[in-house]
């Protein structure tokens, strides 16, 4: 990643941080499948018994659904919030508001806002386009930006 950062949002060797888009596809595609089969198998089960309580199938299923969503929302808020305190570290960028909640105030109240903050912030998209499935989500072509030289400095809001 173009952050050096492991899938868990810590610094990390090369090799580390080479799979770390690759490791969060995986874990957002496992988790949608669990979710998926999840909904099959509540689909194929009455919610109800023969004395209209529910089926120990579909409280499984139920249960096992919700606290799946809640440890993915737990994880993902986390990354996006560790995530954006790195970026805040590097480039010098203090706190505006929240008492030192900002970063996961941001992470969970504006998540595709805050993941939008920080990838403007981390590249220089009027230069080079953003590209899909790329090790850093820029062309192969396009220059690192070392926290001296980010187009945005101090602009983190």
């Amino acid at each position: 990643t173009r952050l050096k950062l492991t899938w868990l949002a810590n610094d990390g060797s090369i090799a580390q941080t080479t799979r770390t888009f690759r490791t969060m596809v995986a874990i957002t595609v496992g988790w949608i499948s669990l979710r998926l089969i999840l909904n099959i198998i509540q689909a194929q089960n009455a919610p109800l018994d023969e004395n209209g309580q529910p089926t120990d199938a579909y409280l499984y299923c139920v249960g096992t659904s919700l606290a799946l969503n809640v440890i993915f929302i737990v994880f993902f808020v986390g990354v996006v919030a560790k995530t954006r305190q790195r970026i805040r570290q590097t480039y010098g960028i203090p706190e505006q508001s929240c008492g030192g909640c900002e970063d996961c105030c941001c992470a969970y109240w504006c998540t595709c806002c805050t993941i939008g903050q920080m990838a403007r912030h981390t590249a220089d998209y009027e230069t080079y386009a953003g590209q899909c499935c790329s090790d850093t989500g820029l062309p192969p072509h396009a220059p690192a930006l070392d926290a001296w030289m980010s187009p945005h400095a101090h602009s983190i809001v």
